[in-house]
């Protein structure tokens, strides 16, 4: 036995007895990160198979509205079944939606293979994070996100290579059985290694009426970007704005919250770190949707290469957060005013950079644009919960990755909005390429803009956030 010194060490948590679980964890939290790298680089390939260059932008959204639905439900599903079914019915759900992705024969059932996938995995993360409290001591729970950090890290290496290996043979189809392989995995390592009863949840209900809601706003700009006229686009944007405002009233006045009550008061410091959060996702996500296509079209690269390309920004992401996390406290205010300039430069930089003719610009503004992520992403989700009531900080915690998603769900729907409108929605020329690059970030510099003034805010000085908050 150890003695009380080796707590909260590498070499406690990588005892026999702990290891497989801590694998176990790291692999459920593998499904999702990957699958956004894998899925980017590979989607040219896919289109030019079965078409749908109209929709290149919704099986991003459609993913992304399966895990705000799953991550919604996780804790519940715990509750109800146990830890281990709450691991092992999000990977069955997963495993199905790569089965039906690797089959379709349209973009359609594509699209609804994405839901189940988006749904399963974000599921399993949600479980993953109960099993990690469940599984693992308290003073072990910094080293498993040190672990679930690696894990994203390795992702971002790996997903652009799988991507592209895989996408460069025609072989994208297999590629979906591969991690449906890795969730039959993952199910039957849960079947064997979590007991049927260790999860302690609170008894939390389902924000049903704020997920539907919210789910039909995200469609409604989802439908904005295939629609076939001006009318018809800027109604679908309409109904999905007014719907969007209505889940978030309605959040506010239900018994289960998704949201903090005011997560949208830009008044307020959390508030004001929600919006910012929420704006540079919606403003920096069109690079990761149709950047592999606008690298390929204009620079001849292959998937592969197009897929690290993209990967740079996740890269310069991991490497900045590990920078920042070794400075004192005392820098949070800076980082976050660092982090949120970089992110602005990297968006309005990809209008140019994209159509430089030079690789390196765009790889230098990938690096950017993740580098400023990294660098204010902590401390900025640090001051959203210092600033929130406690008996809001629960449920605050919850909608960080909740508001994450949203926002790159609406901004992917925007980005192919744009880019129908531009005139992609019969495929990706020369030209049309080049001026997709322009205007898909010269669009949302606005957005942008107002999230790294929103982060200017929350990161004010302290005195001034006191009488705010």
């Amino acid at each position: 036995m150890l003695s009380n010194s080796m707590d909260g060490t590498w070499r406690e948590l990588l005892r026999a007895d702990r290891v497989a679980r801590l694998a176990l964890v790291c692999l459920g939290i593998w499904l999702n990160a990957a699958d956004a790298l894998v899925t980017a680089t590979a989607m040219p390939s896919i289109v030019r198979d079965i078409g749908g260059y109209a929709y290149f932008a919704w099986p991003v959204a459609v993913y992304l509205l399966g895990a705000i639905v799953g991550g919604a439900s996780a804790g519940r599903l715990s509750e109800r079944g146990g830890l281990r079914w709450a691991l092992i019915v999000p990977a069955i759900i997963y495993l199905v939606g790569c089965a039906i992705s690797a089959v379709a024969p349209s973009i359609a059932f594509f699209l609804v293979g994405r839901a189940l996938q988006g749904a399963g995995a974000g599921l399993v993360v949600g479980a993953c994070y109960v099993a990690m409290g469940a599984l693992f001591p308290n003073e072990l729970w910094r080293r498993v996100l040190g672990a679930i950090s690696g894990v994203w890290g390795i992702a971002t290496l790996l997903g652009p290579l799988l991507g592209g290996l895989f996408a460069e043979h025609g072989l994208w189809r297999l590629l979906f059985w591969v991690f449906a392989v890795q969730a039959l995995i993952f199910a039957l390592a849960a079947w064997k290694l979590v007991p049927a009863h260790t999860a302690e949840t609170s008894n939390t209900r389902i924000p049903i009426r704020t997920l539907v809601i919210l789910g039909f706003a995200i469609v409604g700009f989802m439908i904005a970007g295939v629609a076939g006229s001006l009318g018809l686009s800027v109604l679908a944007v309409v109904v999905g704005t007014v719907l969007f405002v209505t889940a978030l009233r309605v959040d506010t006045r239900a018994p289960a919250h998704l949201f903090p009550r005011r997560v949208a008061d830009i008044t307020k410091s959390a508030g004001r770190g929600y919006v910012a959060l929420f704006a540079f996702c919606a403003s920096a996500v069109g690079f990761g949707v149709y950047g592999a296509a606008i690298l390929q079209t204009l620079y001849g690269l292959s998937p592969l290469i197009a897929g690290y390309v993209i990967g740079a920004d996740a890269m310069g992401w991991t490497i900045a957060a590990l920078i920042v996390g070794e400075f004192p406290q005392s820098w949070d205010r800076a980082c976050i005013r660092f982090g949120g300039t970089l992110i602005f430069f990297g968006v309005a930089s990809l209008a140019y950079t994209l159509n430089s003719g030079s690789l390196a610009l765009v790889l230098v503004s990938a690096i950017v644009l993740g580098a400023g992520f990294g660098a204010c992403w902590a401390y900025v989700t640090r001051a959203i919960l210092e600033h929130l009531p406690e008996s809001e900080r629960a449920v605050g915690s919850s909608a960080i990755p909740a508001v994450q998603m949203i926002g790159n769900a609406i901004g992917s729907a925007a980005s192919g909005m744009i880019a129908n409108g531009l005139g992609l929605a019969d495929g990706i020329t020369r030209a049309d390429a080049s001026a997709l690059s322009f205007w898909l970030f010269v669009a949302v510099i606005p957005v942008g803009l107002f999230g790294w003034a929103c982060a200017w805010g929350l990161s004010a000085p302290r005195h001034t956030q006191t009488a705010n908050a």
